[in-house]
């Protein structure tokens, strides 16, 4: 009896490959030219290496036959596994120096640094003072001194103390004051956005954290005054409004700091604090203050005009559902829609017709066009349970509105089923929906004057507001019946 054997031609992969695969077309192309460079390559084997790998990834292969590779490299030599490693691994050094290469290339006050941190360690003097002059000058093109100004201020100033040599020149006042002052708000920062990052993790994850002098650090800002560095007063507010959720003073002060800096600032920082601020409104609302609806919806338009939110021409779907959901709620139709229309471009290309056409239902349903809402959803299924679950409610509200109760008693039938059955849904979420089924279906049997009955219900809805979903919509009918 013949043994089968697995197949030996499987796709494979390795480091090297994968991280090629990660490359964009002209980056694999800069990628080349600089392995053909004497300067930086000296082996014309790993350019031919690199450039096999990277014609089949043009051509989408998932992997490669090691041994076909060698063949095109070394055509009359044997396979040698180990040399063949050793060529992918020294290969792969390359492309990380080019990728270290290629990120300093695009940073101009890294080069300043690098060009001052090289004049100063080689002591070549006639380069002293221009090259301290750019790197300062680079420094001060910058709209807003983020966190990495002040490192990269540190960072002059502590070259500036080697270059003069104070350390050993007695008789001149050095800078150590500077890099003090420096080092200080480069630390602060730091220190904040570590402090912030733990307590949020501490409340959705339940980590602890033993991050060190939180207490001393606060009680030292706490007595600084902050008016000549705005860049440390932002993330001081942006901390205070996780620490003290219950004063908005904080909040207010770091909005005020927002709308001043917001579209000056780095694009990463400006995203971390708009979040921040935007937490800090969603627990207000959570905890019933409609009042941070509008904030929330000011807060993130702001954020919209100035381009925060708009990453690598994307806009994350989760923000493009939280803002239309505010924007309705505030009944702001007409600007939902708008943007809607507007910002659809701009969602992931994987879920952009499922969350432009969810959005769009939904903008329906608040302008009241229930028919239009049925002909969006009737028949569709989303494969996120969460846009599933959202679409079957707004079915039922449809259903209701256009007195469809037939249609209405037979889809809510299948969606208890439904329920039921998906074993992927959490048992509290599960509960809130079957709850909203009973309650629906209460309503379509109530008589119209059977004030007794409506009571009740009513009663019931407002007292189990916490176990189902769609509260406002289910007063609003009940309302009608009284």
């Amino acid at each position: 009896m013949r043994k089968k054997t697995a197949a030996r031609n499987e796709a494979y992969t390795n480091k090297l490959f994968l991280t090629l695969r990660c490359l964009e077309p002209l980056v694999s192309k800069r990628l080349v030219k600089y392995l053909r460079s004497p300067y930086f390559n000296q082996s014309k084997l790993l350019t031919q290496l690199c450039t096999i790998f990277l014609r089949m990834l043009e051509k989408g292969y998932s992997g490669f036959d090691r041994q076909q590779v060698w063949s095109k490299i070394f055509p009359d030599a044997p396979y040698d596994d180990v040399n063949f490693r050793k060529h992918c691994s020294d290969l792969l050094k390359l492309v990380e120096s080019f990728m270290a290469l290629e990120a300093s290339l695009k940073d101009k006050t890294r080069q300043q640094m690098d060009l001052l941190d090289f004049v100063v360690q080689k002591k070549i003097e006639p380069l002293y003072n221009s090259a301290l002059r750019q790197a300062k000058g680079e420094l001060d093109k910058q709209a807003y001194r983020s966190l990495d100004y002040f490192k990269n201020l540190y960072t002059i100033e502590r070259l500036y103390y080697e270059m003069m040599e104070f350390d050993v020149t007695l008789n001149a006042r050095a800078n150590v004051e500077e890099i003090s002052n420096s080092l200080d708000i480069f630390y602060w920062i730091e220190k904040l956005k570590l402090f912030s990052a733990g307590l949020s993790q501490k409340r959705t994850g339940n980590y602890e954290y033993n991050l060190r002098f939180n207490t001393e650090i606060l009680n030292y800002l706490s007595r600084l005054s902050m008016d000549g560095v705005p860049e440390l007063a932002i993330y001081y507010y942006s901390y205070l409004t996780l620490h003290e959720e219950d004063n908005d003073k904080h909040y207010f002060s770091l909005r005020k700091l927002l709308d001043i800096y917001g579209g000056v600032m780095p694009k990463r920082e400006a995203i971390e604090l708009y979040d921040s601020a935007l937490h800090y409104c969603t627990g207000k609302l959570n905890k019933g203050n409609q009042q941070f609806l509008r904030e929330y919806f000011d807060l993130f338009e702001d954020g919209l005009k100035k381009g925060v939110f708009i990453v690598n021409d994307e806009l994350a779907t989760w923000r493009f559902n939280n803002t239309t959901a505010v924007a309705l709620r505030l009944g702001k139709l007409e600007w939902a829609e708008d943007f809607i229309e507007k910002y659809k471009t701009f969602l992931p290309s994987d879920t952009r017709e499922n969350t432009y056409t969810f959005n769009l239902a939904r903008l329906y349903r608040y302008q009241r066009k229930f028919d239009k809402v049925l002909a969006l959803l009737h028949n569709l299924e989303y494969e996120d349970i969460g846009y599933n679950l959202l679409s079957k409610t707004m079915l039922i509200n449809a259903y209701y509105e256009l007195d469809e109760h037939d249609a209405l008693e037979s889809f809510m039938e299948s969606f208890r089923v439904f329920l039921n059955r998906n074993k992927n849904i959490p048992q509290q979420r599960k509960k809130s929906y079957l709850n909203l089924l009973k309650y629906v279906r209460r309503l379509t049997r109530i008589a119209p004057h059977d004030k007794a009955a409506i009571a009740k219900l009513k009663e019931e809805v407002i007292r189990e507001k916490a176990s189902h979903v769609n509260h406002e919509w289910l007063l609003e009918k009940i309302g009608e019946l009284e």
